[in-house]
């Protein structure tokens, strides 16, 4: 038979026969297991460099485990867990870690909370790397996108305290990749990825803000019509059928319809380190509020939320003396009355995070409650953590070498700002298609959202940086998708390579 000139040739072996009559389907099942077995050798081979990985990051994870008798404990774990006990949303912060603790609680001790957070940490590298695998990413750019996940010294001491940001980052990763992983999500995949957002907010309340980042995201796609409007109504579903009820229960409990109430005192805490009454129209009976020190010689930002002795915590006769709505009142003229200053706070503490080192200022949350402590037995507040309620012990000689790795070991803030510029780059490539220029973009803005969002409403702190591991370099990989270590015939991009011509018709 003649080959016709430009068709694909095909397998050089021939189909497998039909089985003989009379031979068990059991042989048939048993001859297909030699093939799924060479089927995951392939794959295994293929992503062999990602494997090795993931096993080495389990490995630093295992070492964390071995080196402390339990969880890691910061003064919110205190909150978290007497609230995951009680059912019952706390004011200053929504309950989603709290239910997170509550179903591990019966069957888990700290430290095994702890392993599982290693685990979900494990598993943000493996849903991000295969969604950049899904999307086309060369495998050595997939590999260097996920690598900070794997192995930075912070996020892997982050994941071993008692604290929601680990269930953040997950649940972050997850929304993101039932968003991405299509080229065009319907709304049962849009309507999920709604959810876990919601989800997501009860961790954090930053979430409220990643919600916004993508409805604008979904709002463009419908508008360069690459989306149609049954997903986004479908992800405002989602995320209603979450926040919704909880803020019913949350106003049947503290008598307002919220997520949280304690947003005057955040908001107060931003302002008190810039404010200058004297300089602002403040109303004479929130002038009890202003501080009384010079701006560059007052306290952190989150020391004015938190210790009793800051004015937003006045108490007369075992009643605070301020509502949240003077707070946010408070805070609210001293940003109109000094919108420059509070600019400047903002913008100098978004780009504190991409610059060099792990540096503190006398205004931002000290850094060393994030470095792996010899921790004492009673909790001090001097930014040294303590362990968690457990058997107490930990192993001197392994958490030295814990801080000498973290000494060199984590992403430089300069590469977190280059990944982002380089995921919003993609906007302005004209030669991609919408959705190629879009995703990247939607992830850099979530980690730039991820470091203004505190800067704006809260405080500087170093652990607020950790959750855009996840987002900033895969959007750089997402950008830079095509490029390949290997020279391509021609310089062209892979994006723009020529399908194969249809095969002459046979005469």
């Amino acid at each position: 038979m003649t080959q016709v000139p430009g068709a694909r040739r095909r397998p050089e072996f021939p189909e497998d026969p039909a089985p003989a009559a009379g031979a068990s389907a059991s042989g048939a099942s048993d001859a297909a297991r030699p093939g799924l077995a060479a089927g995951t050798l392939r794959l295994a081979r293929r992503h062999a460099v990602f494997l090795v990985a993931l096993v080495l990051a389990a490995v630093a994870r295992g070492y964390v485990t071995a080196a402390y008798s339990t969880a890691l404990w910061f003064p919110d774990s205190g909150t978290y867990v007497d609230r995951a006990a009680w059912v019952e949303p706390a004011v200053d912060r929504p309950w989603g870690y709290s239910a997170f603790l509550a179903l591990l609680n019966p069957v888990t001790t700290f430290r095994e909370v702890a392993i599982v957070q290693h685990v979900l940490g494990l598993t943000v590298m493996v849903l991000l790397y295969v969604l950049l695998q899904r999307r086309g990413v060369a495998r050595w750019l997939s590999v260097l996108a996920v690598l900070p996940l794997g192995f930075d010294a912070y996020l892997l001491n982050i994941e071993h305290f008692i604290l929601a940001e680990t269930l953040f980052v997950f649940l972050m990763a997850l929304a993101l990749v039932l968003l991405l992983v299509r080229e065009r999500p319907g709304p049962l995949l849009v309507a999920g990825a709604g959810v876990v957002l919601g989800l997501l907010t009860l961790t954090r309340t930053v979430g409220l803000f990643l919600i916004g980042v993508v409805f604008v995201y979904l709002v463009v796609r419908l508008l360069v019509r690459t989306l149609r409007w049954p997903a986004v109504l479908a992800f405002l579903g989602g995320v209603a059928a979450v926040l919704v009820p909880y803020a019913a229960w949350f106003g049947s409990v503290h008598g307002s319809v919220a997520i949280t109430d304690y947003t005057g005192h955040f908001l107060y805490g931003r302002v008190a380190t810039f404010v200058q009454c004297e300089e602002v129209d403040m109303p004479e009976r929130l002038q009890p509020l202003c501080p009384t020190l010079p701006p560059e010689e007052r306290r952190p930002g989150d020391q004015f939320v938190w210790f009793a002795d800051s004015p937003a915590n006045a108490v007369v006769d075992g009643e605070p003396v301020w509502s949240e709505e003077d707070l946010a009142e408070f805070a609210t003229i001293a940003i109109k009355g000094q919108p420059w200053d509070y600019l400047r706070q903002l913008l100098s503490e978004t780009v504190h995070y991409v610059e060099p080192g792990r540096v503190s200022g006398p205004q931002d949350t000290c850094p060393t409650w994030w470095a792996f402590p010899y921790p004492d037995r009673v909790e001090q507040y001097e930014c040294t953590p303590v362990l968690a309620p457990g058997p107490y012990g930990y192993d001197e000689e392994m958490v030295g070498n814990l801080r000498s790795y973290q000494r060199y070991f984590y992403t430089p803030g300069p590469l977190l700002g280059v990944c982002m510029v380089v995921g919003l780059g993609a906007l302005f490539l004209r030669r991609r298609d919408w959705r190629d220029r879009l995703d990247p973009a939607l992830l850099a803005l979530v980690g730039l959202t991820l470091m203004a969002g505190p800067a704006a409403t809260a405080s500087f702190d170093f652990r607020y940086v950790l959750p855009t591991l996840a987002v900033l370099p895969p959007a750089a990989a997402l950008a830079l998708r095509g490029v390949s270590l290997r020279r391509r015939r021609g310089g062209q991009d892979p994006a723009e390579e020529p399908r194969p011509e249809a095969a002459p018709a046979a005469r």
